[in-house]
């Protein structure tokens, strides 16, 4: 692969990572499903705020997604992403970032690594999410 193909290639998934993160915050199926490709699976985190010990599902397809980001739309409130990281292969991308907010009046904050893996059309065809949590902290202590 030539340096320019490469830096090319780059710049498409940099392209693609921009317009799935406004899909993403939109929970827009036809945004969706212009990055996502076909049998689209992302592997997520699950937990209970109220007992943070993860556990893990698979969303499937576009619509499940939508589902899944119209119940975090209902159910988290002050959410914020930061540090956002992006690195680049060969039809892979790695995401690093922190996550914060309130789920059903539980807070939680999250250092969190996303694995996206692309299809022949460089698509994204799977995204596996994996959030470090940190211990409890009893109530009144301090950090």
């Amino acid at each position: 692969m030539t340096s320019s193909l490469h830096t090319a290639e780059m710049a498409n998934y940099r392209d693609l990572m921009t317009r799935f993160r406004w899909a993403f915050a939109s929970a827009d199926p036809e945004l969706l499903g212009a990055v996502l490709g076909e049998g689209f699976e992302w592997h997520i985190h699950t937990f209970d705020p109220a007992d943070p010990v993860p556990t893990g599902r698979v969303v499937r397809g576009v619509d499940e997604m939508v589902c899944e980001l119209e119940w975090r739309k209902q159910n988290w409130v002050n959410v914020r992403f930061e540090g956002l990281n992006e690195y680049f292969a060969p039809k892979f991308i790695t995401q690093s970032f922190t996550i914060s907010g309130v789920d059903r009046g539980s807070r939680f904050h999250a250092a969190a690594v996303d694995l996206y893996t692309l299809d022949g059309s460089d698509l994204i065809a799977k995204k596996d999410t994996y959030w470090k949590q940190p211990a409890p902290v009893a109530r009144g202590a301090a950090r």
